[in-house]
């Protein structure tokens, strides 16, 4: 054992007091004890200086941060939670104003000050994420990522608070993304709105549930008991345009162009097959005025099924009308099939003749 005769001044003796306190007055102690912290702080650094910067800085932040709570602009809350309420809004868009409060449009006037903001921002709050930008061939970068962070839900949000403000403020939309497990890419391209609009491209990728979300707070005394009766009925609902339920109402079979046409803005007779189905697939979600419509394609042919739940002989002959109608609307012509809950539909070339198969309804479940 070595001795060492130690003099300090009062504000040392001072400073070391926690580590007297833990050791009972042992200075003997007390000093071993930091030596053993300097030692475990000196292990990820290269150098005592670089220990006390980073502590100094840390001091920076954890001041800035306090101050930020103190004068309410923001709140401490659990990350847990503060995440939680991430997932559960995902597919709702950002309001602009928020995202005009976060990106100040005022300063930042291009992409490379819209990331050095947000790096310095994740430092000082620590978000701990890292945001870089590739550049495209035009003005257009080609994706911006958002790298790090612990949480994917917390990248996907400011990646959508990115795309938002770059749609609104600098004349970009979102083309595609791609999450990564320690990223969150957003693939980018020049689009030019008429006004203040969210583009179509950050519609798609960030606020699907967007416009459903909105509607239901604007009109709940109409969404809510719906909803509501729909899960109560397990979905055995039908939905139906006006005008297509009083064509029904009327004995006739409604016409259908316009709404199959407007998906795809084109006339009925220009839809290829495979986009007719998934129009009639499509329509038989929402409506639910069948339950399934299905396609097979063999030896160049294609047929249509279509599951219904309906008993009633004159109704399922009505049903069997109403789609043919549309296939020969296309221009197709078909052979149908009823086999209890099932119509089947062979498509034949458009030059042939619309021929309705009788067969023996037997029992209809």
């Amino acid at each position: 054992m070595i001795r060492k005769n130690i003099s300090m001044e009062p504000e040392y003796l001072e400073k070391l007091r926690p580590f007297l306190e833990k050791n009972k007055g042992n200075l003997s102690a007390a000093i071993r004890d930091v030596i053993d912290l300097a030692d475990s702080a000196l292990e990820d650094h290269a150098s005592v200086e670089e220990v006390m910067e980073q502590l100094s800085a840390g001091k920076g932040l954890s001041a800035l941060r306090n101050r930020l709570i103190e004068n309410g602009e923001c709140v401490l809350v659990s990350s847990f939670a503060f995440m939680g309420l991430i997932r559960e809004t995902e597919g709702i868009l950002v309001e602009e104003d928020i995202v005009s409060e976060l990106f100040n449009p005022y300063r930042i006037k291009t992409v490379s000050d819209l990331v050095e903001y947000l790096n310095t921002r994740s430092r000082n709050l620590g978000w701990g994420l890292e945001v870089s930008v590739h550049p495209g061939k035009d003005k257009v970068p080609e994706k911006i990522v958002v790298s790090n962070g612990e949480d994917s839900a917390f990248r996907a949000l400011i990646a959508e608070m990115i795309s938002i403000f770059l749609a609104l403020y600098l004349d970009m939309d979102v083309s595609f993304v791609h999450r990564k497990s320690n990223s969150f890419q957003v693939y980018l391209k020049e689009y030019r709105a008429a006004g203040r609009e969210i583009p179509p491209g950050v519609k798609k990728y960030f606020g699907a549930l967007d416009s459903a979300f909105r509607e239901i707070k604007n009109w709940p005394d109409f969404w809510i008991p719906l909803i509501e009766n729909y899960r109560q009925h397990r979905y055995d609902y039908v939905s139906l345009p006006g005008e297509v339920f009083e064509a029904f109402l009327g004995g006739e079979v409604p016409d259908m162009r316009k709404y199959l046409e407007a998906p795809s803005s084109r006339p009925i007779e220009e839809i290829p097959l495979p986009d007719l189905v998934a129009s009639l697939r499509a329509f038989a979600s929402t409506t639910q005025l069948v339950r399934t419509v299905e396609s097979e394609l063999e030896g160049g042919k294609m047929d249509v099924k279509i599951r219904h739940r309906y008993s009633s002989e004159k109704t399922v002959s009505k049903l069997v009308e109403f789609f043919s109608s549309i296939f020969k609307a296309a221009g197709y012509a078909v052979e149908v099939k009823v086999v209890s809950n099932l119509i089947i539909y062979e498509i034949k070339e458009k030059a042939e003749k619309t021929r309705l198969e009788k067969v023996d309804w037997g029992q209809i479940d």
